[in-house]
């Protein structure tokens, strides 16, 4: 038997989500010589679960105060929509935006009515009262005569997923590597991928980054938590048009979260999120599908919820661990030697995160030395994997 082929890069990237692709894109526009290795589809993880909201840390505030995590992310909004425009350090042109703006709305709940209160103190500048159920500002959702709730503009935009890891995956298709099954990390910091002609292949990286969510618990040292949502579907004609909101409650943790796109087959989906998904987990299908009717009977009364068909599914959201189990307040970055094991916490935080990276690289002797990467050519090159409500195997009722 021949000797596998060996491959020198100075950075690989394993996982291509939006954290994997950012990265990428980032390196590679600084000058860097780096790749990204990807086993199945990108952003077949978490990355297609997202519900596309560039937060700008408004849903952290919620409990009366300006917390770390909304510190850190307050910025995203403003960076997101330069790249989109073409502006910023990543060129984004060709991603669509699904709505420029999402809602917080407060029903007239007494303690709904305080995290509204709460959130027009907070977030002057980036929130904007909407009056009344028939301003024409008002989501199409809520303008009903029956709507007795508050409602405020947020300037956070709500991207459509797909469309960004498919010009990212254009622009760098080039250094995008598709694996018969994960790599496999050697103690001597190679890289053996897995050709399709059945082959395998030894790729020699002076750094590797692994941007693979959960599947970066294959690396002992690096801490990781999961922590599952139960997301739930809806579709039919019944749904009352196009909603992107945070229906808030009692906690800085919404209620419900709404964001709405289509199928493959051009029907309306709501998407659900929220306290709805996080207390969810402890629900099966047919509770959870319950929970949910019962909740939007009781926010949206003037709906047909009899008309609208569901369907759930869970997801893990892989983080670096925090001692009491919460959701980090940022980006999470554990090295060890010349590995690197990351975790945005939310899509939003992507572009934090590769700054991060790029920031350890000048102590760890690298500096941009772009390669020719012809020699990648006979590499197949990883499709873009499916939003949830295209799957196949999803039980609707």
């Amino acid at each position: 038997m021949s000797a596998p082929t060996v491959f020198q890069v100075d950075i690989a990237i394993i996982g291509g989500g939006i954290a994997g692709l950012w990265l990428l894109a980032q390196l590679r526009e600084h000058g860097y010589d780096a790749v990204l290795i990807e086993s199945s589809a990108l952003g077949a993880g978490q990355t297609l679960c997202a519900q596309g909201i560039i937060h700008g840390g408004t849903k952290y505030s919620l409990h009366g105060q300006f917390s770390t995590s909304a510190a850190a992310i307050a910025d995203m909004p403003a960076l997101w929509r330069r790249c989109m425009a073409g502006a910023g350090e990543i060129d984004l042109r060709g991603a669509r935006l699904l709505a420029e703006h999402q809602y917080l709305w407060a029903t007239q709940a007494p303690t709904s009515r305080l995290a509204a209160f709460f959130a027009s103190k907070l977030m002057r500048g980036r929130v904007e009262k909407v009056a009344g159920s028939t301003a024409l500002d008002m989501p199409a959702a809520l303008q009903h005569p029956r709507f007795r709730g508050t409602a405020y503009q947020l300037d956070e935009p709500i991207v459509a997923v797909d469309s960004v890891l498919a010009v990212l995956a254009e622009r760098y298709q080039a250094a995008l590597l598709a694996s018969q099954g994960p790599a496999i990390l050697k103690a001597d910091g190679s890289l053996t991928l897995h050709h399709p002609d059945g082959l395998p292949r030894v790729m020699r990286p002076a750094l590797t980054v692994f941007t693979a969510g959960a599947g970066n618990a294959g690396l002992p040292w690096a801490s990781l938590q999961l922590r599952p949502l139960h997301m739930v579907l809806a579709r039919g004609t019944a749904l009352p048009g196009l909603l992107y909101a945070h229906c808030l409650g009692a906690s800085d943790l919404p209620r419900l979260t709404v964001t709405s796109h289509y199928d493959a087959q051009g029907r309306l989906i709501w998407y659900l999120g929220g306290a709805l998904a996080e207390e969810g987990v402890a629900r099966d299908r047919a509770a959870q599908i319950r929970a949910t009717r019962r909740e939007l009977r009781t926010l949206l009364p003037w709906v047909d919820w009899n008309a609208v068909q569901f369907a759930t599914f869970t997801v893990q959201r892989a983080e670096a661990r925090q001692a009491d189990g919460r959701r980090p307040s940022g980006p999470g970055v554990f090295r060890d030697g010349r590995v690197i094991a990351a975790w945005p916490t939310k899509m939003a935080l992507a572009p934090l995160l590769a700054r991060q990276i790029e920031a350890l690289l000048p102590d760890l002797g690298m500096r941009p030395r772009p390669r020719d990467l012809s020699r990648l050519a006979d590499w197949p090159r990883p499709a873009l994997g499916v939003y949830p409500w295209d799957r196949e195997d999803l039980e609707w009722s």
